[in-house]
């Protein structure tokens, strides 16, 4: 009997790096579940995906039980969850660390670390059982290097950064990998003037899939990865 695929959860994947990290995978030994915000992106990336190996749900990652009923749902068609990358993320907020609404702040935290605690809670459980398991989530320089205007995102990836390496260490005597990954700067549709010396998504992509091909007990902590025109670092 054939090996079953590894089976992938991505969130944000009607965009961005999860978008074209869905593209990487599909092709590949997966069973791939996506989710994203905005149905109509989902469904491009979808429709560009194999449709014998992929499952995808439209809905905001703040809700906390489409979350937990995606998971019954993607489990149900291919099985206990092998991967999660929390690639969904939102940085809206360019403004003083002073000026900043407690509502905007709230909203980031909502997005940028609370859900993917959710989704992390949601799989974790099965993987510790089984004693095995990759989580990877992706955060930002932002966690490494302080830049203005961006306090809110920064203060909600630095809590998920933080998290996740307590976790590390709470999961290692389960054999499960948890990976953070840290992007620089990423040209994408959502930047008000294109920035052709950014990385692109495909970039990030690319180098996140890698990470899955490292050896069973090879444990790859953190990678940093920026496009060569970037200056903000030690």
């Amino acid at each position: 009997m054939a090996d079953k695929k590894q089976h992938i959860v991505i969130t944000g994947a009607s965009s961005g790096v999860g978008q074209a990290l869905a593209r990487f995978v599909a092709n590949e030994a997966f069973s791939v579940s996506v989710c994203g915000r905005t149905e109509e992106k989902l469904k491009q990336t979808l429709a560009d995906l194999p449709s014998n190996s992929v499952y995808g749900e439209s809905f905001c990652v703040t809700d906390a039980k489409h979350t937990t009923d995606f998971i019954k749902r993607a489990t149900q068609k291919y099985g206990n969850i092998d991967i999660l990358v929390n690639c969904a993320g939102l940085n809206n907020v360019r403004k003083t660390g002073i000026d900043t609404c407690h509502s905007e702040l709230s909203w980031l935290m909502e997005v940028n670390f609370y859900a993917p605690i959710r989704f992390m809670k949601a799989v974790v459980p099965s993987m510790q059982s089984r004693k095995h398991g990759v989580v990877i989530n992706i955060l930002s320089t932002a966690c490494l290097f302080s830049n203005p205007s961006i306090a809110a995102y920064t203060a909600s990836k630095a809590a998920l950064d933080a998290y996740t390496k307590v976790m590390r260490k709470e999961l290692r005597q389960d054999n499960i990998k948890m990976l953070s990954v840290y992007p620089g700067g990423i040209d994408t549709p959502f930047r008000e003037a294109d920035r052709p010396e950014y990385l692109q998504a495909s970039d990030v992509a690319k180098a996140v899939f890698n990470l899955l091909q490292t050896a069973q007990y090879a444990h790859v902590h953190e990678l940093v990865i920026r496009p060569q025109s970037e200056e903000n670092f030690c």
